[in-house]
């Protein structure tokens, strides 16, 4: 009994320890959740926007110092020829100073709001750099997964054929069909053979792409999820162009450029204003401080003529004001033309998907009626071989479509601004 019970712990040992190996040999198998998450983590274009938006934060905190007061400390010290009467041997100087513009005609002000607008565009560039990725993530998966399923459509046209070339090969040993029968089935089924090649190469290179998005090492096996179609976007085309004119984040980033450029002249125009400033000083003679009180200093300084650097400054911001302006113009233009042809993409897609279903049903009842005439005797090969052919190309068609539809979905999501890691579409979003 003892040793029945020291068998079976043994065994479950045993199992239990042989576990992550068998949990290890298995590719490990990634929801589209998980992929954007990889995605995100490990895409350049991100750590790069995510460093300018940095930037132009801190450009905020540069512009807001001249705010606050300087203070400077200088000390000379200075050793005289013995020979010189008026001087001492040794000579020593120090002063504190501190300074503080009140007044800078619109410079600094300027400076700081548009650092402001600035930032806030860096962050939009970050957001859209993101919906990029998440898009790139989605339209990566989706492509796996359809060239997978090629690679099954094609297998399952091979075994159609071969299937077929024996039921061929036994009627012609019996002496009821002819040679070319045989010859015939056998061309279509090294042409079968050879478009099942070309489909794992597409896989091949699809999931090499997916792989290198996510960052995963070259070798790394992964296996994905069919997550089966997105959700559908049910409104108009003209709510699809209101909600992207309203939520497209590289709109936005022009439009606060836009502003920033505006600011512009405002900065170049400063130049023509005055700058009030006050400043408070303490110096040292030769260490001898009661003989050298503090001194404030309030001074005004006003450019009188600086070769018309100003006016060239001023009519230079005006122009990059017009640039951006224009370049927003352009934006709007390409957000409303993308967000079109997306919407009618997918418009289409949805119907090829219905269309292409439909004819799948009908070509796997032909090729039916074709096998059994054949076996029959009333039909001929060629019938089958055609009626086969029709039916992988029904089954590509729709598997095709399919993925065509959702791709085209996520472009969508993606073209009207809603894409996020959750889901291609917010409902709160697409309404308004």
């Amino acid at each position: 009994m003892n040793l029945n019970k020291t068998l079976i712990l043994c065994g479950i040992t045993l199992i239990f320890f042989s576990m992550p190996c068998l949990m290890y040999a298995q590719p490990a198998q990634l929801t589209i959740a998980d992929s954007i998450r990889l995605a995100l983590i490990h895409s350049p274009a991100i750590k790069a926007a995510e460093a300018e938006a940095e930037k132009a934060s801190w450009l905020i905190k540069e512009n807001r110092s001249a705010y606050l007061p300087t203070l400077s400390a200088n000390h000379t010290q200075s050793k005289n020829h013995p020979g010189s009467a008026d001087l001492p041997a040794n000579s020593r100087s120090s002063f504190l100073e501190s300074k503080t513009t009140l007044y800078s005609g619109g410079l600094n002000e300027g400076l700081v709001a548009q650092a402001k607008e600035l930032n806030s565009g860096a962050q939009y560039n970050l957001a859209y750099t993101k919906q990029q990725i998440i898009t790139n993530t989605y339209l990566t998966y989706y492509n796996v997964l359809q060239a997978e399923k090629n690679v099954a459509l094609a297998d399952e046209s091979v075994q159609r054929l071969t299937q077929h070339l024996s039921i061929v090969q036994a009627q012609y040993d019996e002496g009821t069909v002819i040679k070319s029968d045989v010859l015939r089935t056998e061309v279509e089924l090294a042409q079968a053979k050879q478009d099942r090649s070309k489909s794992q190469n597409a896989y091949n290179l699809a999931i090499s792409h997916f792989i290198t998005l996510l960052g995963l090492p070259a070798d790394h096996t992964v296996s994905l999820a069919d997550i089966g179609e997105t959700s559908a976007y049910d409104g108009s085309v003209a709510q699809a162009i209101q909600t992207a004119l309203a939520h497209r984040t590289d709109l936005k980033q022009i439009h606060q450029e836009e502003k920033a450029a505006q600011y512009g002249i405002q900065i170049a125009k400063s130049g023509n204003l005055p700058t009030v400033s006050l400043s408070l000083k303490k110096e040292w003679q030769n260490q001898e401080s009661s003989t050298n009180p503090w001194s404030a200093q309030l001074s005004v300084a006003f450019n009188l003529f600086d070769g018309n650097k100003t006016k060239a400054q001023v009519r230079r911001a005006e122009w990059e004001t017009t640039k951006t302006r224009e370049l927003l113009q352009q934006k709007i233009e390409q957000v409303t033309l993308e967000t079109k042809e997306a919407y009618f993409n997918m418009q289409n897609a949805r119907t090829a998907v219905d269309i292409a279903s439909q004819v799948v049903a009908k070509a796997e009842e032909d090729y039916t009626i074709a096998q059994v005439r054949y076996q029959a005797g009333v039909g001929s090969n060629l019938d089958v071989i055609d009626s086969q052919g029709a039916l992988t190309s029904a089954k590509l068609n729709y598997t095709n479509a399919r993925y065509d539809y959702n791709k085209y979905s996520v472009q969508l999501a993606q073209a009207i601004g809603t894409i996020t890691e959750e889901k291609p579409y917010d409902k709160e979003q697409t309404t308004h």
